[in-house]
């Protein structure tokens, strides 16, 4: 295997022999958006939106898929469709990036934090149960590192306690529970394409409506207001405002940027599995690192699409000592999300830090390793040595 180019990112003062995170860039992205540019419509839903529907259609069985500028977008418009009332309460993992709680918010609702589980860091099923109460309106479990919860488990309790599943699979494109793709599960489900993600067109993300009844609303809300999606369809002679909406709407030159990543989903999923199974295999036939650093577990119904790859540290302490150490080595490490409930906002919520101790214990122990395409067999080889090197020396 040939060795990957390295381009001397500087994180702080230290320049990276392996860098966290490189966007694969497909031969044919210049062809498709400069078609995109040369089109007659940049704006949204022209060709390249077009070619994408079919695509995830075929490739994730998703009917009803809309193309929006952010997952932040998506869950706005999914959260618009659960028709929140003032008091209406959303369960959501505190260990999570803002954007689902946001969207609760932004439609009145109230978000109820829950704790996750400590093996794969996805929403605790337990804890969310303990917190539904009558006016629990949905759940918004969130896939974290592109692996589910037990959605069979989650969409019981829904069914036994009528709220809706709403999936956060901002980090789950192309990863699946039992077979099927994460968020075609829930009644809604929405992607990311940001930068970081494992497809992506700099900002960019979708909502899966799978209940096909909420289409026409979808489509609505996310064009001002407005019926224009039936006006294209021809079903009109003309459109107008309808209802309360806003701008959710993906450019055309960024649908050809996406369109180029998705045509070779399965190589990216397939070269990242390929560095994840190399750091498994490290991890497990590594003996000296005791209950210092663990390997990340996946459970045996999900199929990752590697996002994510992290070890659990024993305490904060070693995170931190690995994590700064690594660092200076010249791999770039790092930490996660900070949980909602002890940011700022979520205590001004009226959240104790001690509320969700495997939420903190996640905040302060997981250490995420560099993930990409790009990377090789020697990559993994320079970040384990490192990791090893210091893991001895603590």
């Amino acid at each position: 295997m040939s060795v990957s180019k390295k381009t001397g990112v500087n994180n702080g003062e230290h320049e990276m022999k392996v860098d966290f995170y490189k966007r694969y860039q497909p031969e044919n992205q210049l062809k498709f958006v400069e078609d995109a540019l040369f089109s007659e419509n940049l704006a949204s839903d022209g060709t390249y939106g077009v070619l994408l529907k079919e695509l995830f259609k075929s490739h994730y069985e998703t009917e009803n898929i809309l193309f929006v500028p952010s997952a932040s977008g998506a869950l706005e418009l999914g959260a618009f469709l659960l028709d929140l009332s003032p008091g209406d309460e959303v369960i959501v993992p505190s260990y999570n990036f803002p954007s689902a709680a946001n969207a609760v918010l932004k439609w009145g609702g109230v978000p109820i934090f829950c704790d996750v589980d400590p093996d794969t860091k996805n929403l605790c099923l337990e804890d969310a149960a303990a917190k539904i109460t009558k006016r629990t309106k949905a759940v918004i479990p969130t896939h974290y590192a592109g692996i589910s919860c037990d959605m069979d488990l989650l969409l019981g309790l829904a069914k036994s306690h009528h709220f809706q599943v709403m999936e956060d699979a901002a980090q789950g494109v192309d990863s699946r529970y039992k077979g099927k793709p994460l968020g075609t599960i829930g009644v809604f489900g929405a992607y990311s394409f940001h930068h970081t993600k494992n497809f992506s067109c700099g900002e960019g993300g979708a909502l899966i409506c799978n209940d096909p009844a909420f289409m026409e609303q979808a489509e609505i809300i996310r064009d001002n207001g407005t019926d224009r999606a039936r006006f294209l369809k021809k079903q009109v002679s003309g459109y107008s405002w309808r209802r309360p909406g806003s701008n959710y709407m993906m450019s055309e030159a960024c649908s050809a940027l996406l369109y180029g990543q998705m045509l070779e989903a399965e190589k990216i999923t397939r070269k990242r599995g390929e560095i994840a199974g190399l750091y498994r295999s490290f991890l497990e036939q590594e003996g000296t690192f005791g209950e210092k650093v663990t390997c990340m577990k996946i459970p045996d119904y999900a199929e990752p699409n590697h996002h994510l790859f992290y070890v659990n540290c024993g305490n904060a302490k070693v995170r931190e000592t690995l994590r700064e150490g690594m660092l200076l080595d010249g791999i770039d490490v790092r930490s996660h999300f900070i949980p909602l409930h002890i940011s700022e906002f979520g205590k001004s919520l009226g959240y104790a830090t001690s509320d969700f101790p495997e939420s903190v214990r996640a905040a302060e122990t997981l250490l995420r390793l560099p993930i990409h395409t790009e990377m090789n067999g020697e990559d993994v080889e320079i970040v384990m040595d490192a990791l090893l090197k210091r893991v001895k020396s603590l």
